[in-house]
């Protein structure tokens, strides 16, 4: 229901729901209410008319593409304005929607065809292999993706044991860097997968992906995890019936054992160490019976607050976003409002994302005045032309946190807003910690810790 509001008015999606509508998301709109449609129910409307607003969208040549893929000044520069990607990724996700039977499908296919072999990065030619072989299976057309396949094949790159393919560039969700590998590595291990060609190198990106797992598992950035969840599952489709096995971990002379069989092996086991003693301990992993398996150990720890800044070079805790969230006051009394004052900043030396998003935490027993927050987004409507500066453009409230999308933040030029909150009940609580991050490179972060409020009952 939440992603139904950045349906606009007249067709397609974008980035807040506001015209006009972005080619690169109304695709991405069709792949998500598909997907879904397996699991739940989902109006088949919608995807029927944001898909037919795609099409409508294509150029003469078969493309899409062009100043319509995204709205000015609202994304990164970079790969939504090559054609061929765009194209690529729009025919992917109508094939996947089940869309191919529209001459302007065919059009599109024949448009990426003609292009293909222009095509350098391991990324973008990780999207036209699953937009032909998505196509192919869909139109009976099997060997398709056979050249581009071979291609991405070329390109794959060895780290011991694992395979991966290098992004150089940004891909259209605005990850760079290692989460730009992720996402070319998930792209060209699913079109593999898929396609039941070059088994050893998906295998290789299974392994990639498993190790770049964090501990909370997940991928880095929604898109990357997005992407190796739907490679594990494809590749779980593909599993042998033969799977049957114990396999016991033992860790600080501790034990457990579980039993993966053909019923369960798509879920994953979950084997939790909880009473560890400090110190070393080795961890044992065995396996007795049929099958092979992937793990991920991970293991957390908590510092006191105000030891963070002791260990933050040691750690890698060294904040590349600066954020400071400010109460006026810390003792009050129920039905007092008190303001919060928050400055975030880019940390690093010329410092800067496009797209930025700050993790305010709710005091237990607070509400929000959302009306500070509504007019804070509207005062960065209508703009000068020129504006160089941060701005809000959109909030969300979730029971625990405020959620503040902000575009352009930059190093040197901070930005301060504030807003209330009123206190409900009488209690004595820390507020959560704030934090705030690249939002298609979260590992470019910084945190604010929390604070002591106190809030007595009103005295006569």
């Amino acid at each position: 229901q939440r992603l139904t509001t950045f349906e606009v008015d007249g067709g397609g999606f974008s980035l807040f729901g506001d015209k006009p509508a972005s080619i690169l998301l109304s695709a991405y709109a069709v792949q998500e209410f598909s997907d879904m449609s397996a699991v739940h129910s989902v109006d088949g409307g919608l995807i029927e008319r944001t898909a037919q607003w795609l099409l409508d969208q294509q150029s003469g040549d078969g493309s899409w593409g062009g100043d319509n893929t995204w709205v000015e000044g609202t994304f990164i520069s970079g790969p939504q304005g090559d054609a061929t990607l765009t194209s690529a990724y729009v025919v992917w996700s109508l094939a996947r929607g089940d869309f191919v039977n529209d001459y302007r499908f065919e059009q599109g296919l024949n448009y990426l065809q003609s292009k293909q072999d222009g095509v350098s990065d391991a990324y973008t030619l990780g999207i036209v292999a699953n937009a032909f072989v998505e196509a192919g299976n869909g139109i009976g057309r099997s060997n398709l993706a056979d050249s581009v396949l071979e291609r991405l094949a070329q390109m794959a790159q060895q780290d011991g044991d694992a395979t991966f393919w290098q992004n150089d560039g940004d891909t259209f969700m605005g990850g760079s860097g290692e989460v730009g590998n992720l996402e070319a590595t998930a792209l060209a291990t699913l079109a593999f997968i898929r396609s039941g060609k070059h088994l050893d190198l998906a295998e290789g990106g299974l392994l990639y992906l498993v190790q770049n797992k964090d501990s909370f598992g997940n991928w880095m950035t929604t898109q990357t995890t997005i992407l190796s969840l739907q490679t594990f599952i494809e590749n779980a489709k593909q599993a042998s019936d033969d799977v049957d096995a114990t396999i016991t971990v033992k860790l600080g002379g501790q034990e457990r054992t579980v039993r993966v069989t053909h019923e369960n092996f798509d879920v994953v086991q979950l084997v939790t160490f909880d009473d560890v003693s400090l110190g070393q301990n080795e961890l044992e992993i065995s396996v007795a019976g049929d099958g092979r398996f992937m793990y991920q150990a991970a293991g957390s720890y908590y510092l006191p607050w105000d030891t963070v800044p002791a260990y933050a070079g040691e750690l890698g805790l060294e904040q590349a976003v600066n954020v400071d969230v400010a109460y006026d006051r810390t003792e009050l009394q129920v039905d007092d409002s008190v303001t919060v004052d928050v400055t975030v900043e880019m940390a690093a030396p010329d410092g800067h994302a496009d797209w930025a998003l700050v993790d305010l935490g709710i005091p237990p027993g607070f509400s929000v005045n959302g009306e500070d927050l509504a007019a804070l987004v509207a005062s960065y409507n209508n703009l000068s032309e020129g504006y160089d500066q941060a701005t809000i453009e959109r909030y969300e409230l979730t029971g625990r946190q405020i959620l503040v999308y902000i575009g352009n933040l930059s190093e040197g030029k901070p930005l301060q807003f504030s807003y209330r909150l009123t206190a409900k009940y009488p209690l004595r609580a820390q507020t959560p910690a704030s934090n705030a991050y690249d939002y298609y490179n979260p590992g470019v972060n910084g945190e604010a810790a929390p604070q002591l409020l106190v809030v007595r009952a009103t005295t006569d």
